[in-house]
């Protein structure tokens, strides 16, 4: 079977991070067998770029070697659907299906708009994939029956506990800090860093070596390292879809305090260590210095291992068959 990728989120030498979990779904896709071809659309680097793979993908008709046609993100699903031959299955991420967000948290009335684009456009798809329950529930009703619940897959291999010491060694870290990690570009409103800067000033009143360290614009590689440096991975989102950051925690087996976004309630539900709080300084903070005080969380990687890339892949590859 062959899969044409169609993606505006994808890593280049310009933005290494941009996109890594849809290149490592696309991977993990090749690794079990599927023949996979990749379309990517720089459109952060200029609009014109939908107009050239438009043009692309519309000449594709003329190709009968593609099998399926999978969309990630709903810009790109658009583009995607100009190919007539091959069914289209679209993942929706998040703020596509929910409505992008301003700084304070409220969906922009672009963000309104395109939501509601993107939701009908899931009627020309032959399936859809959601990351979350809550996505689901806003596609059109007749089209929840051809939608599939299947959050990004996390790399296990890259993602595992090292030795909190060894990685601040290596990363210069001094010993002995509490280290909070927000791993998100603090620049962007709905990541709500300025809720995390409170959030670690009122844990410090009660943990005095606490600092707050931010993750953004690393490496892919770097990451796995930092996730083990740290004592909790803070997350105080307004919104999310199923954010990939809170399972490479888990597969690090590091605590985490979360806002309720997305489906990251789920995913914590039940383990030691992990807290999802109101969105306010007070309930954050304590969960903070609880999470600190308990330590490593060795069943959050086994809570996660259901969503290894690997199988996260091989359902994918199942909703290829029932498609095409």
């Amino acid at each position: 079977m062959t899969v044409l990728h169609v993606a505006n989120l994808w890593p280049d030498e310009e933005r290494p991070w941009y996109g890594t979990f849809v290149k490592s779904q696309v991977d993990s896709l090749s690794a079990i067998g599927v023949d996979v071809d990749v379309l990517r659309i720089r459109g952060y680097a200029r609009r014109s770029a939908y107009v050239r793979a438009a043009a692309r993908v519309v000449a594709l008709n003329r190709r009968a070697d593609v099998d399926v046609v999978h969309a990630h993100y709903g810009h790109s699903g658009v583009v995607a659907r100009l190919e007539l031959r091959a069914p289209l299955v679209i993942t929706f991420y998040g703020s596509d299906l929910l409505g992008r967000r301003s700084d304070s948290g409220v969906v922009t009335p672009r963000g309104h708009i395109e939501a509601a684009v993107f939701r009908q456009l899931a009627r020309a798809a032959a399936a859809t994939i959601t990351n979350s329950e809550a996505m689901e529930r806003v596609l059109p009703p007749s089209r929840r029956r051809r939608n599939h619940v299947i959050p990004t897959g996390v790399d296990l291999a890259r993602f595992q506990p090292v030795d909190r010491l060894s990685a601040r060694r290596r990363l210069g870290w001094p010993p002995d800090e509490q280290c909070v990690l927000f791993a998100a570009n603090p620049r962007l409103g709905v990541k709500n860093y300025a809720l995390a800067e409170s959030v670690c000033r009122r844990a410090a009143e009660v943990v005095p070596r606490l600092r707050l360290r931010v993750a953004s614009g690393l490496a892919p590689s770097e990451m796995p390292l930092w996730m083990s440096a740290a004592d909790v991975l803070l997350l105080t989102s307004r919104s999310e879809g199923s954010p990939n950051v809170v399972k490479e925690a888990m597969a690090s087996e590091l605590p985490i305090v979360s806002t309720p976004v997305g489906d990251v309630p789920e995913r914590l539900r039940g383990l030691p260590g992990c807290f999802v709080r109101p969105a306010e300084e007070q309930p954050l903070a304590d969960a903070v210095v609880e999470a600190m005080r308990h330590g490593r969380v060795p069943e959050a990687r086994v809570a996660v291992a259901s969503l290894s890339l690997e199988r996260v892949a091989r359902r994918i590859a199942k909703v290829y068959e029932a498609v095409a």
